[in-house]
């Protein structure tokens, strides 16, 4: 009897590893890879929604597009999906999408928590999608251009900043899900890579487009962009934008020049950070010293320079370039706390979380920290390695 009882458990196990109960082939679907949200041109409370189908009945060796794009308005974003689907003959995957372009135009006039809701609530639609601000642009626009090398601009956008984040130390990948946690939290503003279009945008909607060794049209990313009170506020430089990346911890390989002579410059690359923050009250004003420990190597170093002869070379651009971090750091919060107050590195949170007792006894919010804020920096910077060359090439030459 024990036998048969485990036979037929077994039956049913295996009935149950056979399939998926709501398996459909990828050919039924049309899959979203792109999607762009304005602000409705004759509606300012509507929002016209765009998407970015992959075109798999064409290839790269093609005239045709890679992509069809279709956009439709709705009170909602999913009644825009909805009109959409009339018009597509095909069901609307959105579980592979790759990024999420928003007007500049629409952040600066609504809270994004606005018209976000869906990407959070549907459990189809891809999380760590990619988000931007299309700058000085309509978001539609982006989705539009036909971009070289990657020719589905989604995938271009994705990639390019994937790049840029591990390498320039300027940009940062931001998704849909840690835009959303950002907006959402009390005592943190959230931050934004911008994306801009050069040239004009017709020519960039044509495969001709691609066929140029210097394309008519580009996408090219921009600095981040700050919010404050749950809209976009404005733009970091690149320097701030790299203040900005230390102090959140994002940087990957960063490169930072300094200067070696009155003219010439060196160039290192970062290659590991530690950053240490220590948070206080100081006069009952809230007061942040941040201590940073970097490990480089020296890529360029265009001033004649023997570092085995003389050691000072080293030691003199680990000064210049602890003084240039410093620098690049202090710009980042002086921007956004001293001028701006707003709160995207979440320091309002960060003395919640330490510093509670504090706070309450000074009558100090999540979102007043930022109003009174100072911060205090000590750089360390020691460079590991000359990348072989013991002499620089203007030493080299002298010698010869």
């Amino acid at each position: 009897m024990k036998k048969i009882f485990k036979i037929f458990i077994l039956v049913i196990v295996l009935f149950s590893l056979s399939g998926c109960f709501n398996y459909k082939e990828i050919n039924e679907y049309a899959i979203v890879s792109g999607i762009s949200i304005d602000q409705s041109k004759d509606d300012p409370n509507k929002y016209e929604v765009g998407i970015q189908i992959m075109n798999a009945k064409k290839d790269e060796e093609s005239d045709n597009s890679l992509i069809t794009i279709y956009k439709a308005e709705g009170n909602t974003l999913y009644q825009a999906f909805e009109k959409i689907m009339l018009d597509s003959p095909k069901e609307l995957y959105l579980g592979h999408n790759e990024v999420v372009v928003i007007s500049e135009e629409l952040l600066k006039y609504r809270n994004p928590l606005d018209y976000l809701d869906y990407f959070m609530r549907d459990s189809e639609v891809e999380k760590d999608s990619l988000v931007m601000v299309a700058k000085n642009e309509n978001a539609y626009n982006v989705l539009k251009i036909i971009t070289p090398i990657e020719t589905i601009p989604s995938k271009n956008l994705k990639s390019t900043l994937s790049i840029a984040d591990n390498f320039s130390g300027i940009l940062t990948m931001v998704t849909i899900d840690e835009f959303i946690s950002s907006l959402s939290n009390s005592g943190q503003e959230a931050i934004i890579p911008s994306i801009i279009i050069t040239g004009n945008v017709k020519d960039g909607e044509n495969m001709e487009n691609i066929k140029e060794s210097d394309p008519d049209a580009k996408l090219k990313f921009g600095n981040l962009g700050f919010f404050k009170d749950s809209k976009l506020v404005g733009y970091l430089s690149s320097d701030e934008s790299t203040g900005y990346n230390f102090l959140a911890k994002t940087q990957n390989e960063t490169y930072v020049n300094v200067k070696c002579d009155d003219k010439n410059y060196a160039t290192i690359r970062i290659s590991t950070s530690d950053l240490k923050e220590e948070l206080s009250f100081k006069n009952n004003k809230p007061k942040v010293n941040v201590n940073v420990k970097v490990t480089a190597d020296l890529l360029e170093y265009n001033c004649a320079a023997d570092f085995i002869e003389d050691e000072n070379y080293i030691k003199k651009l680990e000064r210049k370039s602890a003084v240039k971090i410093t620098k690049l750091m202090t710009k980042a919060t002086d921007k956004l706390y001293k001028k701006e107050k707003s709160d995207v590195l979440g320091y309002g949170l960060k003395f919640y979380g330490q510093k509670y007792n504090e706070m309450k006894k000074l009558g100090y919010s999540k979102e007043k920290i930022k109003d009174d804020i100072s911060f205090s920096f000590k750089t360390n910077v020691e460079i590991k390695s000359t990348e072989l060359s013991i002499k620089s090439v203007k030493e080299k030459a002298k010698d010869e």
